[in-house]
């Protein structure tokens, strides 16, 4: 009797687990034809997932107005039928028995847990009253506001119309905030989100300060795959070996708080070299006489000992960039808010 390898024991499981979801998918589709489930008829609506601000497309599967399932929309131009597990879980939340389906208002102190349900009127005219008591005392700028999420605009906009300049997004700065400014000085323009990267046509995806793969940023992670699947080489800067980093053709495991050593170093190799995008420079951009000088000493053997990536490291994955352009893609990443030179 022979040994199977483990090889041969994941393969043989696989295929196993293929020919049963392929049965199941078979068994489903003729116990449960299109527009009913089971004996229940159910109709089919297009609906957003707003589980999280990327606001993923969802067709929802409705009987007697109760929601049975939740999948993605195949017809939604980002995410193109694909639905992360926190939207999948929609329905959990949806029903949950301890989620607030109207307002509570406060019957003792804040510690101790106390309220009563109040009318939709009732509320606002309270918050309305507080909210005129607190313009009259202090003015209507001693009120901030801390918007997230796509809903919370309308909002904003009646905290204008209230007379508060004082909103910020938590998002700005905990996560993105310098990554907005840099773009809007250098291109004229923020990033926004999400951010309009072209993963899938590049050949080279640079990932700095960010984490696809381990978020539910649904239509990038696709793009993301796609692009490998296509071939693009892969350049990693993490201190973790993250889920991208897994995939990499290069991981830099950079010692923490020196990426912008190591982006004086590519820029040093990209110029020094003439390997940036000569024509492109040429047409639409101002300034590289000065940033030539300004990053001449900021070789890779000067960033070598500062971000622990050895300095053939960094010249090899600057070639890399260059040898792929102009079709690379360096995401601007979402998690660039640490030590105060971030922008």
């Amino acid at each position: 009797m022979s040994l199977i390898t483990r090889r041969r024991f994941l393969q043989a499981s696989t295929g196993l687990a293929g020919l049963a979801s392929a049965g199941a998918a078979v068994a489903d589709a003729q116990s449960h034809p299109p527009g009913w489930r089971g004996d229940t008829r159910v109709e089919q609506i297009a609906t957003n997932c707003e589980m999280c601000f990327w606001r993923c497309g969802v067709m929802a599967e409705v009987a007697d107005g109760k929601v049975l399932k939740l999948q993605g929309n195949p017809h939604h131009p980002l995410t193109k039928g694909q639905l992360c597990a926190r939207g999948n879980a929609g329905t959990q939340l949806l029903y949950d028995p301890d989620r607030l389906k109207y307002p509570m208002i406060r019957t003792g102190r804040r510690e101790e847990g106390k309220f009563r349900r109040a009318s939709w009127n009732e509320a606002l005219d309270l918050f309305a009253t507080r909210l005129k008591d607190l313009k009259q005392k202090y003015g209507a700028e001693s009120v901030g506001y801390c918007p997230h999420g796509v809903s919370a605009g309308f909002f904003g906009t009646l905290l204008k119309a209230y007379g508060t300049p004082n909103a910020a997004e938590p998002a700005f700065a905990q996560c993105r905030g310098p990554r907005d400014v840099g773009y809007q000085l250098t291109f004229g323009r923020a990033v926004n989100s999400p951010e309009p990267v072209d993963m899938e046509e590049a050949k080279a995806i640079v990932l700095i300060g960010s984490h696809i793969g381990e978020n539910v940023f649904t239509s990038q992670v696709t793009n993301f795959i796609t692009g490998l699947q296509r071939g693009a080489k892969l350049i990693v800067v993490d201190p973790r070996f993250s889920t991208a980093a897994s995939k990499a053709d290069w991981w830099l495991p950079i010692k923490p708080g020196t990426d912008l050593a190591l982006l004086l170093a590519w820029m040093n190799v990209l110029i020094s070299e003439n390997l940036y995008d000569q024509d492109y420079i040429a047409k639409y951009a101002t300034g590289l006489k000065e940033l030539e000088e300004y990053v001449k000493g900021f070789t890779p053997e000067w960033a070598d000992p500062i971000t622990e990536i050895p300095a053939a490291q960094i010249r090899e994955t600057a070639r890399a960039m260059a040898a792929a352009k102009p079709a690379v893609a360096i995401h601007p990443g979402r998690h660039v808010t640490w030590y105060g030179d971030d922008t």
